[in-house]
């Protein structure tokens, strides 16, 4: 509904008086007239001249007075020059006040007018609503989530308030900030500003961390020991946070003691190459120190802080240097770590340790991490001029959090947006759905994401797939098969391993070749089987190798492989041989899809088929033919394993020994690929008789340990043959060898 001529003529009005008064607010501001006052008679730029010599000296003492009072004189002409300009500059505001009233009030008419012509502000909310519906929302029933999104982001943030809102007027740094402080010649070539515009203007994403930027101005404005560290895992946003502070301080928006100060980034490998010794380490980074403090104006950004504090890492230890300073009121020093590193070498550095005050910075929850995700979509659609659709941010942040493990949020989940942003717009895509998301996230971590087409058509055809490679298997096969379909329609859903199965056989039966034929089935090579053999872990002194060990700061082999290779088939070869102590590690990671290793960080398994394989039982399979239910039984019997830890797997698959027909076909297989190997290096094929072949089986043949010697005896029978008439030039290509 439109307003009437005197309702418009009111509320513009209203809007005129509040911008006239917030500009006599803002002027003082601007021209840092109260700033300017206090610091009216000290010296320009903070140039003054010391006495460095013992002893009275006349000349020395008249230059040095003269000096001083050449700067001061500077600094009170510079300054008074401003505070001359501002009183100039809000006269002519004052005398102009009333002109302004009358020149609005006698052209309202004509504003009026122009309001009549254009849509009302509803109107304008109403169509832009609309659009933003149209190219946001994909499915009805998340249309309510999507009305808030436009409310409580794109139409409250995107949208810029009027410019003569205080909070638009504030956000302007004011002149003459720094003139009271000195500068930084030699600390400027070893840092970053990260408090000026050059560097605020990258700045485009603001993150909900107020507490933690609330803690650090609290510190930073103590009177001695004004020091913060900030520590977290990598990823949580520590950089982040540092970043939106040093914003609040070019917008003048934080506490009256911080707000003109600098801050900067400290580039310590720069710093640290000018030097190979370590005095003279020590006395450059002193004097970078003490030019921060007599500037009066720095706060200093340290990051990996650890690094420096301990001589055992890189024999560079400043701790001396940073106590020194870090205690006065002249400078503030913000350090970043993680959480190991602040235990191991800060916390137990008491000179360290005592002059910062530890903020920690913890990985923030889905909830919030999906609130930055949709202020964040707004940069990336005016970066890649495209749509982000609501139910893609949904997908970004679930999946995020469920696959990518190794990264906390928010960083996963902007980083995945930004990926697939990347990929619809190299593809011309104009709108980012959830189908994009799941296809970039499959291609990061090489497994499926969603039961696709390919992915159903395979889980119902898995018998015929697996038979194809495994032989004389089929219960096994079967049983394998409908506990993976299980597993994989659960598929995201999931808080433990995508499947777990203990394999019991005799050896040579195939359970090895069952995993590397499951990993090429859903992960698309064997070579995402990561094969670990525990009977080379027998004893409790074996744990720290797989999980770590603080002490030599060793990551440990299973915790390196799963991070380095967190998707894939997990084998764990004759598991019964492990110690059992051992053994508790895999009962949390067949559980809750992690385990916790040496150094107190999660490792995720929760994008792994976990396969154990054991030989227990081989004898009493032979002895009593017994295999299912009745050999599990008589496993928990004999205390080879404990129910509750046979309870975490999805499936306990028995493989029956293999009988000569099935070693014969196995064998063939293997002829198979000698043949294709051979051909392919020297044209030459390989012709083997069914009674050569049966002859040598027949010679190697032992049921107890199935299809294992049989290849070792092929190879010896047949590969040395054959490697002999090449070597002896008795075939040549195109040739035929007959065995």
């Amino acid at each position: 509904m439109r307003k009437s001529f005197f309702s418009f003529f009111k509320i513009r009005f209203a809007d005129l008086f509040e911008a006239l008064f917030n500009l006599v607010i803002f002027l003082p501001y601007f021209f840092s007239v109260g700033h300017l006052f206090k610091t009216l008679f000290l010296p320009w730029k903070n140039l003054v001249s010391k006495k460095t010599v013992r002893g009275f000296s006349f000349s020395e003492w008249f230059n040095r007075i003269f000096f001083n009072a050449v700067s001061s004189g500077i600094g009170f002409f510079m300054r008074l020059s401003i505070i001359i300009f501002y009183f100039f500059v809000f006269s002519a505001y004052i005398l102009l006040f009333p002109l302004t009233i009358i020149v609005s009030a006698v052209s309202m008419p004509f504003f009026y007018l122009l309001y009549m012509l254009q849509p009302t502000e509803e109107e304008k909310k109403v169509a832009l609503r609309q659009n933003f519906l149209a190219s946001h929302l994909l499915k009805p029933e998340n249309q309510t989530y999507v009305e808030k999104w436009f409310e409580d982001y794109y139409h409250t943030y995107h949208l810029h308030s009027s410019w003569w809102k205080l909070k638009n007027l504030f956000s302007l740094p004011p002149l003459a900030r720094d003139w009271a402080y000195g500068y930084t010649p030699g600390l400027d070539e070893f840092c970053l500003d990260m408090s000026s515009g050059a560097y605020q203007d990258k700045i485009k994403t603001a993150f909900d961390r107020q507490n933690e930027i609330g803690h650090i101005e609290r510190v930073l404005s103590k009177t001695n020991e004004a020091n913060v560290l900030l520590v977290g895992e990598e990823g949580v946003g520590k950089h982040t946070i540092v970043d939106a502070f040093a914003k609040k301080i070019y917008e003048g928006k934080t506490t009256s003691l911080l707000a003109y100060k600098r801050l900067l980034k400290l580039d310590m490998a720069k710093i640290l190459s000018r030097y190979t010794d370590q005095k003279q380490r020590e006395n450059f980074f002193d004097g970078l120190l003490k030019e921060a403090c007599e500037a009066k104006n720095i706060i200093l950004m340290i990051d990996g802080l650890d690094r420096y504090v301990d001589k055992s890492r890189n024999e560079t230890d400043l701790s001396s240097i940073l106590e020194k300073y870090a205690r006065t009121d002249q400078i503030q020093i913000i350090g970043i770590t993680d959480p190991f590193a602040y235990q191991k070498y800060v916390f137990a550095n008491e000179k360290v340790n005592r002059i910062f005050e530890k903020v920690d910075v913890s990985e923030i929850d889905k909830q919030n991490a999906k609130n930055i995700l949709l202020k964040a979509v707004f940069v990336f659609e005016s970066r890649y001029s495209l749509s982000i659709t609501y139910e893609a941010v949904e997908t970004t942040v679930e999946k995020s959090d469920y696959y990518i493990t190794y990264i906390p949020f928010p960083e996963k989940a902007i980083e995945l947006l930004d990926l697939t942003c990347i990929y619809a717009k190299k593809n011309n895509m104009k709108i980012v759905s959830p189908d994009i998301v799941d296809q970039i996230l499959t291609e990061k971590t090489h497994i499926p994401t969603t039961v696709t087409d390919s992915m159903r058509s395979k889980l119902l055809n898995l018998e015929s797939l697996l038979k194809e490679k495994i032989v004389q298997q089929d219960t096994a096969i079967d049983e394998l098969s409908q506990a993976l379909r299980r597993s994989f329609l659960l598929i995201g859903k999931r808080k433990k391993p995508l499947a777990c199965f203990l394999f019991l056989g005799p050896t040579g039966v195939g359970k090895t070749e069952t995993a590397k034929t499951i990993a090429s089935t859903f992960f698309g090579s064997d070579k995402y089987l990561i094969r670990f053999d525990m009977s080379l872990y027998q004893s409790k002194n074996d744990i720290p190798t797989l999980i770590g060990s603080a002490d030599n700061n060793n990551p440990g082999l299973l915790s390196k492989a799963l991070r380095e290779n967190p998707y894939g088939v997990l084998l764990l070869d004759e598991i019964e041989k492990a110690d059992k102590d051992l053994l508790n590690i895999f009962l949390t990671m067949l559980d809750e899809g992690y385990f916790t290793d040496a150094f107190g960080k999660r490792v995720d398994g929760k994008n792994l088929v976990i396969i154990a394989t054991s030989n227990a039982g081989s004898d009493i399979i032979f002895k009593e033919n017994v295999a299912g239910h009745s050999l599990i039984n008589l496993l928990v019997e004999k205390r080879v394993f404990s129910p509750e830890f046979l309870n975490r797997f999805d499936g306990i698959i028995s493989f029956s020994p293999l009988e000569f027909a099935a070693v014969a076909k196995i064998a063939k297989k293997m002829i198979d690929r000698i043949n294709i190997d051979i051909d392919n290096l020297y044209k030459v094929k390989l012709e083997v008789s069914d009674a050569f072949l049966n002859e040598i089986l027949k010679q190697g043949y032992d049921s107890k340990f199935g299809a294992r010697d049989i290849e070792r005896i092929i190879r010896k029978r047949i590969e040395d043959s054959v490697a002999r008439l090449i070597l002896e030039n008795k075939v040549k290509e195109g040739d035929i060898i007959r065995l």
